[in-house]
């Protein structure tokens, strides 16, 4: 016989370890990326941050458990045991309430998104409504994970959505024609093939990168992150529920559940520009500051993102910064000057412009 349990599923205190692993990375990211932003000597850009941060209400989810009214999950426990668990969404503040703000790290602790009982697929989709910067999507999921998902990103802010990245148990079997293979150009696209599981319940986070499954190809870093790292919402596709164990008695359930969702990255400034500039709190009962999307330019650029010269810097085509090049745009005044055999003390400050 199996002893059923009623009661609230709660996390393990191995989430915590991996969280903290997880924060530990970022961490670190962050401080390499601060390193190397002299936007002296070339493409540099700001911090990364959680783009969802302040956001939740531009997150939605195809599929949640309990909207209209309250379901009962049921997963292992133990040995030969089962837990199950209520799910009632309707009161979205309620403790037995799983919607996808959930997944937000300012939810607290032992809360989730979770959709309804074998609905699939299902897609999660964050409209940013602004051009941003892509640096790492992390999914913690609490199990059972997927067998298959695709990430994609759109850069018109819906109207059209490009794969970014195909991800599944079996990549032949799930998504025919997408090659397996670690890309060796910017127009190739791949499926990463998931590791096996024993237990399909084990909580696991996946994380992505656009830029580390091009390492192989042969682009400097500017440019893979202005093919690769722009857009304006993100979306998640669940395509396949993971397998759950056949257990005589009562049927485990087969669900989709996120524990955590972030969106690392920052406004999108063409490297040309070190941070963004302050934004005011998007709660004035709250002290989360949302990532701003307009940047503050540097090397004569100006726009929401650094996309165009500064007026009366347009003696050079705008460029995208790179690694050893800011591409500084120039003064028509100052060009004119150079051209015409002008002073040497004008022609030094300008060709320091251009370093």
């Amino acid at each position: 016989m199996f002893i059923l349990y009623s009661l609230i599923c709660s996390r393990l205190s191995l989430q915590q370890e991996s969280n903290m692993r997880i924060l530990l990375l970022l961490a670190a990211m962050t401080a390499i990326s601060g390193a190397q932003n002299d936007c002296s000597l070339g493409a540099c850009y700001p911090p990364s941050r959680d783009l969802l941060l302040g956001r939740s209400h531009q997150l939605r989810a195809s599929s949640t458990c309990g909207l209209t009214g309250s379901e009962v999950y049921c997963t292992p426990y133990q040995q030969w045991r089962m837990k199950c668990c209520p799910c009632d969404s309707r009161n979205p503040n309620g403790q037995l309430a799983h919607t996808v703000q959930e997944m937000l790290t300012t939810s607290g602790p032992d809360r989730w998104w979770q959709s309804s009982k074998g609905v699939n697929p299902v897609t999660l989709q964050l409209d940013l409504n602004n051009l941003f910067q892509l640096d790492n999507l992390v999914l913690s999921f609490k199990g059972p994970r997927p067998s298959s998902l695709v990430i994609e990103r759109t850069l018109d802010n819906g109207q059209t959505w490009q794969p970014a990245l195909y991800l599944a148990k079996n990549c032949e079997e799930a998504f025919p024609g997408v090659q397996t293979t670690t890309p060796l150009s910017l127009e190739q696209m791949y499926c990463h093939t998931l590791h096996p599981y024993e237990n399909p319940y084990q909580e696991e986070t996946i994380e992505f990168s656009p830029l580390r499954q091009y390492t192989f190809t042969p682009a400097s870093k500017s440019q893979k992150i202005e093919d690769k790292s722009g857009f304006t919402g993100l979306r998640v596709t669940l395509t396949e529920l993971g397998d759950v164990p056949h257990l005589p008695g009562r049927s485990l359930s087969k669900f989709f559940a996120l524990k955590e969702m972030r969106v690392m990255g920052t406004c999108m400034c063409h490297g040309h520009a070190d941070r963004c500039l302050p934004e005011e709190y998007s709660n004035p009962n709250s002290n989360i500051i949302q990532v701003n999307p307009v940047c503050d330019c540097k090397h004569n650029t100006a726009g929401i993102n650094c996309e165009r010269c500064a007026d009366f810097y347009n003696d050079l085509p705008w460029r995208a910064a790179e690694e050893e090049n800011t591409h500084t745009c120039k003064h028509l005044l100052e060009g004119s000057l150079s051209e015409a055999g002008g002073d040497e003390s004008f022609s030094t400050v300008s060709v320091a412009g251009r370093q």
